[in-house]
């Protein structure tokens, strides 16, 4: 079904109706790709917590020689949690340097852990990141990280510093970044501490905070980094402005890997849309007084977020533009003004609701879910203590105690469109999910273009519950699913999925992950910017996704500061 289609077919709530939307309408590709990063995002939920808390971060080892080899080491009060970082910088070699995996050659490697800062994990650190799949992590350690330097932006600003002066704003913003993330790594990977063993009580206890934390920190290193090389140079160096360093984030780049990451965990998926789809729908339908500050404080966010979108000139390809958004916003936000002011004249209230129903009909989902996701803002008691329900058990062990009839029952009930889901010609389903030996790197492509004993990393529910119905509909009612899976062990996946799906409507992409025209990139979108909260994701060959992460968020210095609860809708306020 096309995405005009499914929004046609769509159930819409009435006015006023805090009812989520269907599944049918949110996990369509094409508008999972517009949802944004918002408040329940890991960056912005961390960034609260980092502010709320004023979490202290201090340098408190700078070893470093000009050409940038070195260390340094940082100590995090989280709150009285005491967490650490150790980074080491290397002169960058352009041998085996990369942003994919399958690179050997980094210019910041680091370590996030738990307690001090002791020299004894810190050399242990630099000793075992090189080996990377070869190494082991020090004990307590919570996240390794590796970045390289923006060979764009890094040298310019450290010469400019150096002498005397502020880099060249535009030019420095072009690029967006100091430093590139190429890997954050945790819960398990190379003896990191596993996710699980946190507890409800840390600092870091929602899902991907420890990664964002290490995210932000690259940021810190890479301010800290390009000033002590500049004073290196010259002792009267200057030091990167206040303005400026909101302005620089961290980039980022995703490719399939989190196409996988979205087939594999679709409990945690559909706990975070679907928490998202419960508190907008209570957002949306809240009634405001006409002269309520909380639509003051909304006005001013959508403002904001419309210069934002208007200074972003990015060219994305599957994307709309900045512009075209921000132009989109700005009619919605004169249809909030024209009702507040007809509601202020009539004595009545409005709902927010309301005035996202009476936009242009040809207005794109991406200004549409800016707006929901903005009304979240006004409702924050209602969803933050909920947050915790984004730590999901995601085991998905099939139950061989259930009957055949039960089974048949759960597939209609839980995931009824796979049975009749319009496939595409046979003759363009032909995509392969599989990860390379050389590097373990996720890569998808052609069947013909594979060896025949490649192993399919796919979880395709179109094909797998479509032939576990059919293997089900030759079954007699009563007999146990263990024993059917015996006999055709091949239908294990599939009675997992319908298994442990039942109150995860928003688990499954409604797409055929065989499909040739499938387009990765709406789903690496999800992960990127809905979840984790990367903002200007450039879309590149339907597959790659670059964005940058914390632009705008406050440096270690301003953690606290009441001006930076909003920090992700631009400029100050």
């Amino acid at each position: 079904m096309s995405f005009e289609a499914t929004q046609r077919a769509a159930h819409h709530p009435a006015p006023g109706e805090p009812a989520p939307r269907p599944p049918a309408e949110v996990m369509h590709p094409r508008w999972l790709a517009a949802l944004p990063a918002n408040p329940l995002s890991a960056t912005r939920t961390l960034m609260d917590r980092m502010n709320r808390e004023r979490w202290e971060i201090s340098l408190v080892r700078a070893d470093l020689t000009p050409e940038g080899d070195g260390t340094l080491v940082y100590r995090i009060d989280a709150g009285g949690h005491v967490l650490s970082v150790a980074a080491f910088s290397a002169e960058p070699r352009m041998v085996n340097r990369t942003p994919r995996i399958i690179g050997s050659s980094w210019d910041v490697l680091g370590a996030l852990m738990e307690g001090e800062p002791d020299d004894e994990r810190v050399e242990q650190t630099r000793r075992e990141m090189p080996k990377l799949y070869a190494g082991r992590a020090a004990d307590r350690t919570l996240i390794w990280f590796r970045a390289n330097r923006s060979l764009r932006a890094f040298d310019e600003v450290r010469d400019s510093l150096a002498a005397g002066r502020q880099p060249d704003e535009e030019r420095l913003l072009e690029a967006g970044y100091l430093l590139r993330n190429t890997g954050l790594d945790g819960n398990g990977t190379f003896g990191t501490v596993d996710f699980s063993a946190y507890g409800p009580d840390h600092p870091l206890a929602l899902p991907y905070h420890a990664q964002m934390l290490a995210a932000y920190m690259m940021r810190e290193i890479s301010f800290d980094l390009v000033e002590s090389l500049a004073r290196l140079r010259d002792a009267g160096a200057a030091r990167l402005a206040p303005g400026l360093k909101r302005r620089v984030a961290v980039g980022n780049g995703s490719a399939l890997g989190l196409v996988l990451f979205f087939m594999n965990r679709p409990r945690l998926v559909s706990r975070w849309i679907g928490l998202y789809e419960e508190a907008t729908a209570r957002a949306m339908s809240l009634a405001w007084p006409a002269d309520a500050p909380e639509l003051d404080l909304f006005d001013d966010l959508l403002g904001r977020l419309i210069t934002s979108k208007e200074e972003d000139l990015t060219p994305y390809r599957l994307f709309p533009r900045g512009p075209m958004v921000a132009g989109e916003l700005r009619q919605m936000r004169r249809e909030l003004r024209a009702r507040r002011a007809r509601a202020h004249a009539d004595g009545t209230g409005l709902t927010l609701g309301a005035v996202a129903a009476a936009r242009p009909s040809g207005t794109g989902p991406e200004a549409v879910e800016l707006f929901r996701s903005t009304a979240l803002e006004l409702d924050r008691e209602a969803w933050e203590p909920r947050l915790g329900e984004l730590v999901v058990d995601e085991s998905m062990r099939p139950d061989p105690t259930w009957s055949v009839a039960r089974l048949r029952d759960a597939i209609h009930a839980t995931v009824p469109w796979t049975t009749d889901y319009p496939r595409n010609r046979g003759d363009l389903r032909n995509r392969v999910w599989y990860k390379s030996r050389a590097s373990e790197e996720p890569r998808s492509g052609h069947a013909r273009e594979i060896p025949a004993d490649t192993y399919d990393l796919a979880t395709n529910p179109v094909d797998e519950v479509g032939a576990l119905a059919a293997l089900l509909d030759g079954a007699p009612a009563d007999r146990p699913v263990g024993e059917l899976l015996l006999a055709h062990p091949s239908a294990l996946r599939a009675t997992a999925l319908v298994q442990n799906l039942a109150d995860s409507p928003y688990a499954l992409a409604r797409v055929d992950y065989r499909d040739d025209e499938l387009i990765p990139v709406y789903l690496i979108h999800v992960l990127n910017a809905f979840c984790f909260g990367l903002e200007k994701t450039l879309d590149a060959q339907r597959r790659l996704l670059r964005g940058l992460i914390f632009e705008y968020a406050p440096p270690r210095e301003a953690l606290g500061d009441p001006d930076a609860r909003h920090w992700w809708a631009g400029g100050r306020r």
